[in-house]
């Protein structure tokens, strides 16, 4: 699945309806054959979904002119404007203009050796504690995304919509056929980080008696089978190293706002026994604080 001949000079609207038709018939013919070859189709599933959708490569999660394209796009969509592509790439110039404006802070930063990740854009951060990424790898991919030709950035809209409308519609098939959406694959954009997702998982065990320290390991392959990552070695992959340490993040402030996100999942289900354990070390938290 690649951009190249796609781009080739025609109408935004032409051009983003023929693309999302590409990205949307290839991806699904992707995901619908990668599952009927595989011998564990709940694994398969949910691998599929994470790789293809959710986790797609040419997806640019960590930039922040993405973030902004992506926002501004939905808003148009959302307020049922008559062209909501068209208006945005009317603002693409400011798009540009901010992105260009965080990097030029963020390289500031980096040549002053700053001390702790909050004081870069969020978006970074994001991209440094969950998918190790470097800051000049984070700038790079900003960079690059700002020198794209607009026909590009339609394109990536379109694939963009294509992965949303897929991962919604296979969603509700799994609805219709009885089975639990996974609330953390159900969102097309990702609203918990790797990090965070860990988290979960480690205060889910620790309610039903897993002493996590003794089985790293295993709970380790437990969450790639559940998230539907593939590892070669466990004990290499990113999310065992996570897991070693699941509360340890950049700073103490940063601990406190992530444990926070994780209690508001836990509340929405209505698990009171992970609430307390958060509360708990939450409080903990709060006193390295003062």
């Amino acid at each position: 699945m690649r951009y190249k001949g796609m781009e080739a000079i025609q109408p935004p609207e032409e051009l983003f309806s023929r693309a999302y038709a590409r990205f949307y018939h290839s991806l699904k013919k992707r995901y619908s054959l990668g599952i009927e070859m595989a011998k564990n189709k709940s694994y398969a599933e949910n691998y599929y979904k994470q790789s293809l959708f959710i986790e797609n490569p040419l997806i640019p999660r960590y930039s922040v002119l993405y973030h902004t394209l992506l926002s501004t796009y939905m808003q148009f969509l959302e307020l049922g404007h008559p062209d909501p592509l068209k208006q945005t790439l009317q603002h693409l110039p400011g798009m540009r203009s901010l992105a260009a404006e965080v990097i030029e802070r963020t390289l500031v930063l980096h040549m002053h050796n700053y001390e702790s990740l909050d004081q870069l854009h969020w978006l970074y951060v994001q991209g440094i504690e969950d998918a190790g990424k470097s800051v000049l790898e984070l700038i790079d991919q900003e960079q690059r995304l700002i020198r794209c030709q607009d026909q590009k950035i339609v394109l990536l809209l379109a694939l963009t919509q294509a992965i949303q409308d897929l991962l919604e519609e296979f969603v509700v098939e799994d609805e219709i056929l009885g089975e639990q959406a996974d609330p953390i694959l159900a969102s097309p954009i990702i609203k918990l980080t790797r990090s965070q997702q860990v988290l979960i998982f480690y205060y889910d065990s620790q309610v039903h008696g897993l002493k996590h320290k003794k089985n790293v390991s295993k709970s380790a392959h437990v969450l790639h089978t559940f998230l539907g990552i593939p590892y070669t070695q466990i004990t290499h992959s990113e999310l065992y190293k996570k897991l070693l340490n699941p509360l340890t993040f950049s700073s103490g402030k940063a601990t406190l706002q992530n444990l926070i996100v994780v209690r508001s999942f836990f509340e929405e289900w209505g698990l009171v026994s992970a609430i307390s354990l958060i509360d708990s070390d939450i409080e903990k938290v709060k006193k390295t604080l003062e």
